[in-house]
């Protein structure tokens, strides 16, 4: 760790802070790259209602939600893959990245972190609101 930085310390001042504090960090990394420009994003432009999926591109509504809460209402044409289960490989075939991703989950702070997740995978992933 480089002097004058503690573990608080590049904690507080996020991923750039991180960089910082370590000289092993690879500036090359994809992954490393990626958290860069995500960090500089605005999640809250993630965050749409139904009525601007209109302009996304050729998306792909899929709802993370238990079967039985799918099977009580659902967006017309999405994929039902419950939270649990997406990241089987089986699974993640029916995600499509070509096409913008639209996760309907009923809890935010994890729906959230999913978006993240697949846009780190160079996903182009929204939350419906």
């Amino acid at each position: 760790m480089r002097a004058g930085y503690n573990n608080v310390n590049w904690m507080r001042v996020g991923i750039k802070g991180w960089h910082k504090a370590f000289y092993a960090t690879a500036s090359d990394s994809k992954v490393f790259m990626a958290l860069m420009d995500l960090n500089q994003s605005d999640p809250e432009k993630w965050i749409i209602d139904q009525g601007r999926t209109k302009f996304l591109k050729n998306p792909t509504f899929l709802d993370l939600r238990s079967p039985e809460q799918f099977d009580q209402g659902h967006v017309a044409g999405a994929i039902n893959i419950p939270y649990a289960d997406l990241w089987t490989f089986d699974n993640f075939e029916k995600v499509n990245k070509s096409r913008d991703i639209v996760l309907i989950f009923d809890n935010p702070v994890v729906a959230g972190a999913l978006a993240l997740t697949l846009r780190l995978l160079d996903y182009q992933a929204f939350i419906l609101a």
